[in-house]
């Protein structure tokens, strides 16, 4: 089976033409509940043409899955454009579920086939496998294929595991999740997506390495050795941020707070997350995560480092001004009200400024 397919520049734009005007053409909406397929003959047609150019199909359960991953080079430049689509049709006692998901990486380097496949193969090959041993996670990781960021992370994940990522069911599931829309964020030991704060980050737990997405240049890159301590630290202490610890009361909203406190190298880092809170629906949205390391050799020398900034401040002055913003006074009492940040790290991080603002603060 050949899971990623070269065709000319004609047949590549064709491909990628009838399946973006399909999805512009319905508002871009990519999932379809019919009784029967016969009722919506633009997607039965869609199907059909899945069925001709899909360079991996299959069944699995009640669920049919087409992939197609092609890509072209163009000599004079150098380069080319890689693009995959997938469509899985699954089927209950109600009828059918037909949902879509595509992505398009346009002139990107493919000098030679070889470096062409690394650019989607590590998912490809997994699905290609899934479907053949018919594994209960293939109609996820075909939805990831479609999805940029989500599909670079399995690539990665699958570079850095192997085959094993693929009995990862919170892994893969968690990725799923987040790029469907159902979750606002993911972390786990090898993976922290928070979307809204552009954070995406996959761990090497064997050899000890961080790599974070850029989403200026759509690839990964290693964490530099003077921020990974934070991004050590969000890894063995996100379990503690996953759930709000305080709601905070603004202008007639009701934004989250939470924080834990990790051990890095015998350093201790506070990490502190914020965020609007919904009510309704028990949710909250991140809008960013602080990480603080004090020196305890140096009075009230502290550093901290914006995850959604990617920057150290190492003045707690002016982060408190740049940084905190409004939510400094909520920020700065959380800290000092946390049972799980020790008295040390509190007093170092809010000695000078705690006295100069007060706070509402709710219990969750």
């Amino acid at each position: 089976m050949t899971v990623f397919k070269e065709v000319s520049k004609e047949e590549f734009d064709k491909i990628r033409e009838v399946i973006r005007h399909f999805i512009e053409s319905r508002n871009w909406e990519r999932v379809y509940h019919l009784k029967n397929l016969d009722e919506d003959r633009g997607v039965k047609n869609l199907i059909e043409f899945f069925e001709i150019n899909s360079t991996i199909k299959g069944s699995v359960d009640n669920a049919t899955i087409y992939v197609i991953s092609i890509y072209y080079y163009d000599p004079d430049f150098d380069s080319g454009d890689v693009y995959v689509a997938s469509l899985v049709v699954e089927r209950d006692a109600s009828g059918y579920t037909v949902r879509i998901s595509h992505r398009f990486l346009k002139h990107f380097k493919v000098f030679i086939r070889e470096v062409a496949e690394r650019v989607v193969g590590g998912i490809m090959r997994l699905i290609e496998k899934a479907v053949s041993t018919k594994h209960p996670l293939t109609t996820k990781l075909a939805m990831i294929a479609g999805c940029q960021e989500g599909a670079l992370t399995i690539d990665l994940l699958y570079e850095i595991y192997g085959d094993e990522i693929l009995n990862d069911e919170e892994t893969i599931s968690g990725i799923y999740s987040v790029c469907s829309d159902e979750t606002k964020f993911f972390v786990n030991d090898k993976v922290i997506a928070i979307p809204g704060i552009r954070l995406l980050v996959v761990r090497d737990i064997r050899n000890d390495k961080i790599f974070i997405y850029s989403y200026e240049t759509l690839v990964f890159h290693e964490v530099s050795s003077d921020k990974k301590i934070f991004y050590d630290a969000l890894f063995r202490g996100y379990r503690d941020l996953l759930k709000p610890e305080f709601l905070v009361s603004r202008w007639g909203y009701e934004y989250a707070l939470s924080s834990t406190e990790a051990v890095v190298d015998e350093k201790k880092v506070a990490l502190v997350a914020y965020g609007r809170y919904d009510a309704k629906d028990r949710k909250w949205y991140i809008y960013n995560v602080f990480a603080i390391t004090c020196d305890g050799t140096k009075k009230d020398k502290c550093s901290v480092y914006s995850f959604r900034q990617r920057y150290i401040f190492e003045d707690i002055d002016v982060v408190e001004k740049k940084v905190f913003s409004e939510f400094r006074e909520a920020i700065l009492g959380h800290i000092l009200r946390s049972r799980r940040i020790h008295g040390e790290t509190k007093g170092h991080a809010t000695k000078d400024i705690a006295e100069k603002h007060t706070w509402e603060i709710l219990p969750a």
